[in-house]
């Protein structure tokens, strides 16, 4: 990789990230706005340079470091902050993030990369891909777009299945229990918590 770009408006943030990465690749250019020759644009939690970016660039990957639960279309990847420091640097320096960023729409918390377009959800600590069924997909990112609050049953009856009349409380305990098996079973941590006859993400 030869030439990124950081767009923070916090000058520390972008700095110490820019230190960061020149400690494990010397050689590359860092631009601190947007470039059109970059390879991965990297933003600090503006959505607003994102559009502009996207209105002049639609190919260059745009990560966005948010400190809040959203998922933004507009970039390809979101981190939540605070994130692991070491594990992205690792991903970096690897060549390992940018094949991820191109599967499109990534949230990443924990030791997870969820792909919603792709119905996947990666374990980073051991690299498995696990398939979704896009009810589950729903569910995670109604409950990411929650968290760190606990969502009630009625409340996912309400906005995940729609009040469907053949849809009750243990349908969602069933599909709950399911998506945790299936991820916890291939090495993840707990995925979902159960609280206060409700559900919160782990993050």
């Amino acid at each position: 990789m030869k030439k990124i770009s950081i767009y923070s408006k916090n000058k520390a943030f972008a700095e110490d990230l820019m230190g960061q990465i020149k400690l494990i690749e010397p050689e590359i250019e860092i631009t601190e706005t947007p470039d059109k020759d970059a390879e991965i644009i990297l933003v600090d939690e503006d959505k607003e340079i994102i559009n502009s970016i996207r209105e002049q660039n639609k190919e260059t990957p745009i990560i966005l470091f948010s400190s809040h639960t959203d998922v933004f279309e507009a970039s390809d990847m979101v981190i939540r902050k605070p994130f692991r420091l070491d594990k992205f640097l690792h991903d970096f320096e690897e060549g390992t993030l940018l094949p991820k960023i191109r599967r499109k729409e990534c949230i990443s918390f924990k030791e997870y990369h969820l792909y919603p377009a792709k119905k996947e959800i990666e374990i980073q600590t051991n690299g498995k891909l696990i398939k979704l069924t896009e009810k589950e997909v729903i569910i995670l990112k109604y409950l990411y777009q929650n968290a760190p609050d606990c969502v009630s049953k009625e409340d996912l009856l309400e906005n995940v299945w729609g009040y469907c009349a053949d849809v009750t409380t243990h349908t969602i305990e069933t599909h709950i229990y399911r998506l945790r098996q299936k991820v916890e079973q291939e090495g993840g941590s707990q995925l979902i918590l159960t609280e206060n006859n409700g559900y919160r993400l782990n993050i």
